[in-house]
């Protein structure tokens, strides 16, 4: 226990991930019962509805945890309704779109990826069922990582070691997804100190959400390019890769390349020194729990 009574930072983070382990699952279970019960194949995608699964689970897991183990406010995670402001949104969702919309650009112009012709066409409903997988799985994984485990782990070793830890799991995640590589990991992991930058600056889990969701729509629903190796949209047009794999990220897409990880770079830079501006401090000054 903490001098103050609460269970130690590292054992409640533990906890959560336990819980979101356990329940996750349970949540996927009981979402696909109705269709395994009437002996019908799952609506849509079945990754979608372990996407869904995880969001459920990881949900009952903070309110777990901020129910019966920190009695704290849902503010403490960034979900409270004040922190779901279009004032703390916006920014986020800005600069995940601007952090890869500008270097895609950049390669762009310089011929390194081309736009092609592509087999097919690319209407309302295609792109409406990618909006809904994207926010899903964008909610997944920053309720996994930048929702309670990251406010944990701060108050116990401080922001940036729990922005650090946070961002190489989050980096280690990928692993197996297609088109990894030692360059691309380095960037997953920028991208998760940007995301929880986005977090502390603003308050607000759900402004995180919106950048790693403009992050992912900008390649996949603008670009039609690869988004973490897997290829989401190929119908009308793509984006195909003409230049180094250093600056286009090869086989894992844009999003790995030297130019990605220098706009996550800028944007978390423009994080800290807003943060510094309006709050008058930096980046690792304790955030209140209400």
């Amino acid at each position: 226990m903490s001098s103050q009574g609460r269970l130690r930072s590292g054992w409640r983070a533990a906890l959560f991930l336990l819980l979101v382990v356990a329940l996750s699952p349970l949540a996927t279970l009981l979402l696909a019962l109705p269709a395994r019960i009437a002996g019908r194949p799952l609506p849509g995608d079945a990754t979608m509805t372990v996407w869904l699964g995880g969001v459920v689970g990881a949900l009952a897991a903070h309110w777990v945890m901020l129910r019966f183990v920190d009695r704290a406010p849902w503010s403490y995670v960034g979900l409270s309704r004040a922190q779901g402001s279009a004032a703390r949104v916006t920014p986020g969702l800005a600069l995940g779109a601007l952090a890869v919309g500008i270097p895609c650009a950049i390669l762009l112009a310089a011929g390194w990826l081309q736009l092609q012709a592509a087999s097919g066409s690319w209407g309302a409903a295609e792109s409406a069922r990618l909006v809904v997988m994207l926010l899903v799985a964008a909610l997944t994984e920053e309720l996994l990582m930048r929702g309670y485990l990251l406010s944990a782990l701060a108050d116990g070793v401080g922001r940036w070691t729990a922005l650090a830890v946070t961002s190489v799991v989050f980096a280690l995640l990928h692993l197996n997804n297609p088109g990894m590589s030692p360059g691309a990991l380095v960037v997953v992991g920028l991208a998760g100190i940007f995301l929880g930058a986005v977090r502390f600056a603003t308050s607000s889990l759900y402004a995180a959400w919106a950048a790693h969701f403009a992050w992912n729509a900008v390649l996949a629903l603008v670009l039609h390019a690869l988004v973490s190796g897997s290829s989401l949209a190929g119908a009308g047009w793509r984006t195909v890769d003409a230049g180094p794999d250093w600056a286009t990220g090869g086989a894992w897409g844009p999003e790995g390349g030297v130019p990605a990880a220098l706009g996550l770079v800028a944007a978390t830079s423009l994080l800290i020194i807003r943060r510094r501006r309006v709050a008058g401090a930096n980046i690792v000054t304790a955030e209140p729990h209400a």
